[in-house]
């Protein structure tokens, strides 16, 4: 008796929950806020920037400032399992796998867990990598309305910080695919496509995720449609030039553009310029070159992004990352890589397309209107 009482009891649960699943009104854009916060270690499979002490800085005494200096990052509000539990992680378009800190999630506080057995590892550019096991779970997004059930995802085996990476399929860490959140909402029928729009908002502030939605009160000119890269290795466009300081840098290579990282990456001849320019101070992790400079830099003179049919500009102020007296150049130099981060993106309004396999670009505007369209 106590058994038929017991799976009464779960029966009774789990119609409880589809049925509050079904609240939703039908295909519409979904918005989710972030949130900016500064955070100590590796926290995407692009980031890069000051997880370690640096041993190789070209000036006296800056070392310890350096090593102490915290990472920008935007984090989305997650719930997972029956029991609602919270996590907060790092929006990521630079890859394709949610997944969470073992301390986040406890899979035996949800009667709908179920762990696939599968292993879940995810490298990143400084050559840790994230180990776990994929497991499946209720998800819910931060309205009642907005949840997917049986979403696959990764639980490491150890404590960090979680990385929510909305690119496509193809770049998922598992052998399996399998529909990430994009996929997974359009196929739940809460967005109407595998598609959304990202507005980062000016330095320090927050932004928004705007799923199967653009907001047109949020850039000027032109959403310019161009094709994702096929050689980018994931969400990626072709750079047609750079120019700036009066030169015209060609480029005519993909470069990712991705929220996971904070800086930028860009080829030698354009970072030799900058150099110049911002009369940097050059040191190295992992491989990488990074550039500190002076905090005052002028608001009236750009870098211009030219994809072609239109551009995207970047102040030199822009271009400059701040923290406290410390500055870093907002772009760095790592051989065969280009991407276009945080620094970037501030400054861009960038729609994605994951179906049409497309990527549309325009200069942001940092406005309190709004008019969101299905998109």
């Amino acid at each position: 008796m106590m058994q038929l009482l017991a799976f009464l009891s779960l029966v009774s649960a789990v119609v409880q929950e589809n049925t509050f699943a079904k609240k939703h009104p039908g295909p519409s854009p979904l918005k989710l806020d972030l949130t900016v916060s500064k955070t100590v270690g590796n926290v995407t499979s692009a980031e890069f920037w000051w997880k370690h002490s640096h041993q190789n800085v070209k000036r006296h005494g800056l070392k310890e400032n350096i090593s102490n200096r915290k990472n920008l990052a935007y984090f989305v509000d997650l719930y997972l399992g029956s029991s609602k539990q919270w996590v907060s992680v790092v929006l990521d378009t630079g890859s394709s796998d949610l997944w969470v800190p073992k301390s986040a999630y406890d899979p035996g506080q949800s009667y709908l867990s179920y762990d696939t057995g599968e292993p879940f590892s995810i490298g990143y550019i400084d050559g840790d990598v994230v180990k776990g096991r994929y497991f499946t779970d209720r998800l819910q997004l931060d309205d009642d309305a907005s949840v997917l059930h049986n979403f696959k995802f990764g639980r490491a085996d150890t404590d960090g910080v979680g990385v929510l990476g909305i690119a496509d399929k193809n770049q998922e860490a598992s052998m399996r695919e399998y529909s990430n959140l994009p996929w997974a909402l359009k196929n739940a029928g809460v967005i109407p496509k595998a598609s959304y729009s990202l507005y980062l908002g000016p330095s320090k502030s927050s932004g928004f995720l705007l799923l199967g939605g653009i907001d047109t009160e949020k850039y000027s000119g032109t959403l310019q449609k161009y094709n994702i890269s096929k050689s980018s290795g994931g969400l990626g466009v072709n750079i047609k030039s750079v120019n700036f300081n009066g030169h015209k840098f060609t480029v005519n290579a993909p470069a990712l553009l991705d929220c996971g990282t904070s800086l930028g990456l860009l080829g030698g001849e354009i970072m030799n310029e900058l150099d110049g320019i911002f009369n940097t101070t050059i040191f190295y992790q992992n491989g990488i070159e990074y550039r500190l400079t002076s905090c005052d830099q002028p608001t009236d003179k750009t870098l211009d992004f030219d994809f072609g049919d239109n551009v995207i500009s970047l102040t030199y102020a822009d271009a400059v990352v701040h923290d406290d007296d410390i500055c870093m150049l907002g772009f760095a130099y790592l051989e065969n890589r280009q991407i276009l981060g945080d620094v970037f993106l501030r400054k861009a309004y960038v729609y994605y397309d994951l179906g049409e396999k497309t990527i549309s670009l325009a200069q942001v505007v940092y406005s309190n209107s709004s008019n969101v369209i299905s998109a």
